[in-house]
């Protein structure tokens, strides 16, 4: 398998010589003029496509019918893929460039997988468009992310005789030291920024070997960060007449912005971060401006980021954020109210269980302990050796990095009666459900339980206990990890009506699965249509699909609406729904809807939903929501539950018990997000299902939702549900849709 047929120097021309053709051996771009190498181009495609050697990224073609294979979501035919990158729309084709692993379903030999689409519904497999150097034996460099743009004016010299270059910038990975054909040394395990260009729209590429990697190293007061310098998103910046480059030193969450005239030589601007959500490295970067409210006299700049681990409160591992500002072409100075800062307080009908502070050791606080906590006490803060501890409240918190990670033991509290219908508590360090965690009791048996996100900086969990009112439990918390990121933090320990909330940024989607969207060069100013990787780095090797492992996001086009005052970002989807979504539904009203549930029926497995219903006041005691359960078995046993809470004014995602969820402790979750009623009082849903997936618009589209679901092959039936009382103005409307 080869990644391209674009013969002149660089990357690709390297595939050919396996062929042993005498006239490829020395067909270089030193020997040849470039108007001839052009023709010579289109006379080798042709034999080799006449010998069987033009390749796409399977000679197999899938049926797309395997269990879990999405319908209308984009797929690699099989093997690994992750990030979208390159994103470019030209001559009416939009191309699609993703994380590739050429030999298997788990992350490896990176490449740029390739595909197109006049409509963003409709995908055409394409060759692999830049392959891991040296694959499969013997792996020099890697492509990791990065972004693509048409070069109209020909800024970089890569086009001739009136051919516009496509240009994409890339992380090149070096897993050991080398020199580079351009003379430039990298170290082992190097991250550098490198450049390929196309002559033929895109559909071969030549790596630009002469000189990559056009960016070597990050800046000096950052030198050392050469392994984690990474996803340079590039973009033409017409007020300075220069094209801009966004990067990311990931675990400093810092992104620089370089300028340059030609896309070869870059000069480092400025920099921004850390802010907001960073409790894990940052990647991925996207800048973009967008009018507000339609308004091109209002025009903000939006800084879109993806974070792993440090996800949206009550996910594990990955997720993306946004923040609102302005860039004058070198600098990105972020609004202050995109910008979040401190620990949200606990609500205020709270009753503390433990804080942690006063005087005294775990024991005269009440807790058993055992191991090396045994006699121990809660500290203030950060211990020796340990990075910043962040987010706590008070003087005192559960820290057991006592003596580093080697600390081990368990912390047991004395019982107590559920109360109230939540459970809060500040939550750090962790990422092991086993080793690392708290847990809630009952009768002895584990029945919540919660770790940090591998991150010092403690963030508010909330478990809805609402089902386990009036029994008797007890707290443990865990570390048992020797080794390795195996500590616990633990603070402020409270029963409340009412789930607790760490406001730390603006996030892009709520669920467990969207990460490193893109946003698509090339279209018309103000038109931003994004996609996304529809997995999560906390089990993405682990989903069990087969023979592929990952799909992507539909598209969404997003948009800056004023909500309450601010700048937020607005989502809706964008795919050619006309040619896929089937006429003939279901749509069914109530005026009231009685309390209990309604059966919808076998409806299928890939659905377009629309569902409305009025706000009402919540029940006094017990749970008070409405919404559908979708892919559930006939016996209920298997269901997806999308609904919305009257108390906590939130849409929730239940995927507990959405099918096979036996591959990662954290997957059997439910999912909350912030969602108000519009100015008529109602909610409004826009939920589209897929074999594989569940996304969800709620109200204008401020409010998003993605998770990824594993149900059986006869998980087809719907159901209405309410509970806490009648709901009123009940509007469900569900168009199956057919494959793309």
């Amino acid at each position: 398998m080869f990644s391209s047929l674009q013969f002149g120097t660089g990357q690709s021309f390297r595939c050919l010589r396996k062929f042993n053709l005498p006239f490829v051996k020395f067909f270089t771009h030193e020997h040849l003029d470039r108007s001839w190498d052009l023709a010579m181009i289109i006379t080798l495609k042709t034999l080799l496509l006449g010998l069987g050697a033009f390749q796409a990224v399977s000679a197999e073609k899938p049926s797309y019918t395997e269990l879990y294979r999405p319908q209308y979501h984009f797929t690699p035919p099989k093997n690994w893929m992750n990030d979208p990158n390159g994103l470019l729309y030209y001559k009416g084709i939009y191309h699609l460039f993703y994380q590739y692993n050429p030999g298997g379903t788990t992350w490896g030999a990176m490449s740029w997988g390739h595909a197109t689409s006049r409509d963003l519904t409709h995908w055409e497999q394409q060759p692999i468009a830049l392959l891991a150097r040296g694959y499969p034996n013997n792996i020099t460099e890697m492509f990791f992310s990065g972004s693509a743009v048409a070069d109209v004016d020909n800024t970089s010299g890569f086009g001739h005789s009136g051919t516009t270059p496509l240009v994409a910038m890339y992380t090149s990975y070096y897993p050991y030291a080398q020199t580079m054909p351009s003379g430039k040394t990298v170290q082992a395990n190097q991250q550098a920024q490198s450049v390929a260009y196309s002559l033929d729209d895109g559909m071969t590429w030549t790596t630009y070997d002469t000189a990559n990697p056009v960016i070597l190293n990050p800046p000096t007061p950052y030198s050392d960060q050469f392994l984690d310098f990474r996803d340079p998103n590039i973009f033409w910046h017409k007020p300075t007449k220069k094209w801009i480059a966004v990067l990311s030193l990931a675990k400093l969450q810092k992104l620089l912005v370089y300028t340059s005239k030609d896309l070869k030589n870059w000069t480092f601007a400025s920099e921004f971060g850390p802010v907001n959500a960073a409790g894990g490295v940052w990647e991925c970067p996207n800048l973009f401006p967008m009018s507000v409210d339609g308004d091109n006299d209002n025009v903000k700049w939006v800084l879109m980021i993806g974070l792993n681990p440090g996800g949206p409160p009550g996910t594990i591992g990955s997720g993306s954020q946004y923040v609102v500002g302005s860039f004058d072409g070198t600098t990105f100075t972020a609004d202050a109210d995109s910008l979040f800062s401190g620990t949200t307080p606990p609500p205020s009908d709270s009753i503390v269980f433990a804080d942690f502070d006063g005087t005294g050791n775990f024991a005269d606080l009440g807790w058993i302990p055992t191991g090396d906590l045994i006699d121990q006490s809660p500290v203030n803060g950060t211990l020796s050796g340990q990075n910043p501890v962040t987010g706590y409240l008070g003087n005192r918190l559960v820290n057991t990095f006592l003596n580093g990670d080697a600390t081990i033991g368990t912390l047991t509290s004395k019982s107590f009666t559920i109360s109230k219908r939540y459970i809060n508590f500040l939550i750090g360090g962790g990422h092991d459900f086993n080793n690392t965690a708290m847990h809630l009791k009952v009768d002895g048996q584990i029945v919540r339980t919660a770790t940090g996100t591998n991150s010092e900086g403690l963030s508010w969990v909330s478990w809805d206990v609402g089902s386990l009112l009036n029994q008797t439990a007890v707290f443990q918390i865990v570390d048992t990890a020797a080794g390795g990121w195996g500590h616990i933090n633990v603070d402020e320990i409270s029963f409340s009506d009412s789930m607790a909330r760490s406001q730390v940024a603006n996030w892009v989607d709520w669920g467990p699965d969207f990460y490193a969207a893109q946003i698509y060069n090339g279209l018309v100013p103000d038109e931003r249509i994004a996609i996304a990787w529809m997995n999560n780095w906390q089990y993405a090797g682990l989903i069990p699909t087969s023979p592929w492992r990952s799909a992507m996001s539909i598209p969404r086009e997003f948009s800056l609406k004023t909500i309450d005052g601010k700048a937020t970002l607005v989502q809706a989807p964008k795919e050619k729904w006309d040619s896929i979504v089937r006429r003939k539904g279901l749509d069914k009203s109530w005026s009231s809807l009685d309390q209990g549930t309604k059966s919808l029926g076998s409806v299928g497995k890939a659905l377009r939903i629309e569902l409305s219903f009025s706000d009402r006041e919540p029940a006094a005691t017990g749970a008070s929501q409405f919404g559908i359960i979708v892919r559930a078995t006939s016996d209920l046993k298997q269901q997806t539950r999308i609904g919305y809470d009257f108390a906590t004014k939130e849409l929730f995602v239940d995927r507990s018990q959405s099918g096979d969820v036996s591959f990662d402790g954290t997957f059997p979750a439910t999912y909350y997000a912030p969602l108000a009623s519009n100015a008529k009082g109602q909610i409004n849903l826009l939920i589209y299902v897929d074999w594989s997936s569940v996304e969800v618009f709620g109200g204008e589209g401020e409010t998003t939702m993605t998770a990824q679901i594993f149900p059986s092959d006869s998980a087809t039936y719907a159901q209405i549900f309410s509970t806490g009382g009648n709901t009123q103005n009940v509007r469900v409307g569900i168009n199956e849709i057919s494959s793309a």
